[in-house]
């Protein structure tokens, strides 16, 4: 290998991303919009919901549960609602999401609205939480004790599981579609065909490539991190340098698969549909909207084949956990990127060579 090739393969291809100013601020800007998006629309509490609280004379909890809930940022209390069955028909009428029946023993009844499972969870959660704090204040010790916990806050964000795999989508899709658009119109408008007749070989080009896009990767990275922890208030508990590393091998591996994919598409229309399988693939099993292990078992096996899946857990395990690589599941992540990205250059590099 040639590095004096390899230096102006890069010079070149990172001098014609500068000239275009447009196409430059997209790719950088373009992932912070899009983690500010996944932060506003998901992840956050439900708010504004509507919850019947029917009470009972023959108990004073209803008074407790009026204070309690009413200082929810979540819920709307409403008290002019007095049987539960017309409450249900509210419910029914899509007036209400739930209703809170004291019955005349001290049972508390829930009826929900359960066509959308993140709403009945936060109304459940709420009432809860206020039954406990309700029990604490009369000297009832309740009945399960949550402890603090071992990793996490005692009252997660669901943003606080999303947002480590949103970097790992965002990380991963960009150097993907970028690498593939870009190789694939080099291809075929002539450009590579000039730069194999100087006698460079493929692993040259590819390499050249990687260190042109790397200087893009790295705004890429840095926006996308800073902006879940100091935009979202995600916490980062472990080494930002480690995860910084972390998202660059997982953008060098998204470049591999992109330039191998750019060897067997014909055109940058069909390299976008080779492109969308991957994506898939990446946004429903490698664990960035579920868990792991919430798939099929036989289906793990296939979500533990591909680096975003690594790197999802490897993220919350440095951010929330604040683990490193004494850990299995980091020090993986790391090995397998690297790996993994190895033998996707080497295999675009015969897929480019067989073609030429």
């Amino acid at each position: 290998m040639n590095l004096g090739r390899v230096r102006a393969i890069a010079a070149r291809k990172f001098a014609s991303l500068k000239r275009d100013h447009r196409t430059f601020a997209f790719i950088i800007i373009m992932p912070a919009i899009q983690i500010l998006l996944f932060g506003i629309a998901i992840g956050q509490p439900p708010v504004g919901l509507g919850v019947a609280l029917i009470g009972n004379e023959a108990t004073d909890i209803d008074d407790d549960l009026m204070i309690k809930l009413g200082a929810s940022e979540s819920l709307i209390i409403h008290d002019e609602y007095t049987s539960a069955e017309e409450a249900r028909s509210a419910i029914g009428e899509g007036e209400l999401w739930a209703a809170i029946v004291v019955s005349d023993n001290g049972v508390i009844e829930v009826h929900l609205d359960n066509s959308n499972q993140q709403v009945s969870s936060t109304i459940m959660v709420e009432v809860r939480n206020a039954l406990t704090e309700i029990m604490e204040e009369k000297g009832i010790t309740p009945p399960v004790e949550i402890a603090d916990p071992v990793y996490g806050d005692k009252e997660p964000a669901f943003i606080n599981f999303l947002a480590p795999g949103i970097i790992t989508l965002v990380c991963f899709m960009f150097s993907l579609i970028l690498t593939t658009m870009s190789f694939v119109g080099e291809r075929y408008d002539g450009t590579l065909d000039r730069v194999f007749a100087a006698g460079t070989q493929p692993s040259e080009v590819l390499i050249g490539h990687m260190i042109a896009f790397t200087s893009i990767l790295i705004g890429q990275v840095s926006t996308v991190i800073l902006i879940a922890v100091y935009g979202f208030d995600i916490p980062l508990n472990g080494n930002p340098l480690m995860v910084f590393v972390l998202a660059m091998l997982l953008g060098w591996s998204a470049m591999c698969i992109g330039m191998f994919i750019s060897t067997k598409a014909t055109s940058e229309f069909q390299a976008i549909q080779l492109n969308m399988p991957f994506m898939f693939l990446v946004l429903l099993i490698s664990g960035i909207l579920w868990p792991v292990e919430a798939l099929p078992g036989w289906l793990q096996p296939i979500s533990w084949s591909l680096p975003t899946t690594w790197t999802a857990e490897a993220f919350r395990s440095i951010m929330i956990r604040g683990w490193g690589f004494e850990q299995t599941v980091v020090a993986g992540a790391f090995v397998y990127n690297i790996v993994f990205a190895a033998i996707m250059l080497m295999v675009a590099a015969k897929s480019l060579k067989t073609q030429d």
